[in-house]
């Protein structure tokens, strides 16, 4: 009886750590806007992989190739048939922000999100995000190894406790008039397994040496 309630134990704690280490896999369609210029991207997860597709006019114009264990990027242009290996050289954080969970929710794209509201007074800027919560824990690593110096990127990462959480929709705007600089909007979400070759240069692609 002991032995059984052993195996039971041990089985109920392999579960809880699978559990724990829940992590989404598949395709996220995303939409910038900035202005008057809107710029499509398409995310693929897989563990620790991730691809990154900047599309233009239904064109690919920039594939990025992630290892968010290793914390490398490589930047790889179809056109040319060329990538590179890109540093990331990220300086400490010195932005001076105030973060406010205001508590509000709404539904997006099937999920409750909650509102998170970000300023920067030195920056003049303010972003209003809605999140939602779920196995989403690569996020903020990707962030960390894209390394993108814009607002969006950087404002979200000094939100506490947003580990597994994703940005639905989030708006920037300024604090002294109001005047929308950018918007993101995250669309069709798609759980599925990949291929191990999306997140692999293709073959016959050169290696960009500075």
């Amino acid at each position: 009886m002991n032995f059984k309630k052993s195996i039971l134990a041990v089985a109920a704690a392999f579960m809880l750590t699978a559990t724990s280490f829940a992590q989404f896999g598949g395709e996220i369609e995303f939409t910038k806007k900035v202005g008057s210029i809107e710029v499509h991207y398409k995310y693929y997860v897989s563990g620790d992989n991730v691809r990154v597709e900047e599309i233009t006019d239904g064109k690919i114009e920039g594939v990025q190739l992630m290892d968010l264990d290793e914390g490398t990027m490589l930047a790889v242009s179809p056109e040319r048939k060329m990538y590179m290996e890109v540093p990331n050289k990220r300086p400490a954080s010195d932005l001076d922000v105030e973060v406010d969970k205001t508590g509000k929710t709404k539904t997006i794209n099937g999920k409750k999100c909650e509102q998170i509201i970000v300023t920067c007074s030195d920056k003049d800027r303010k972003i209003e995000y809605w999140v939602a919560k779920g196995d989403y824990d690569f996020f903020i690593p990707m962030l960390k190894t894209l390394n993108r110096k814009e607002n969006q990127s950087m404002f979200f990462m000094e939100i506490p406790g947003m580990d597994g959480y994703f940005p639905m929709l989030s708006t920037e705007t300024t604090l002294s008039d109001g005047t929308q600089v950018s918007e993101l909007t995250a669309g069709k979400m798609t759980e599925k397994k990949l291929s191990k070759d999306m997140f692999e240069v293709p073959a016959g692609f050169s290696k960009f040496e500075k």
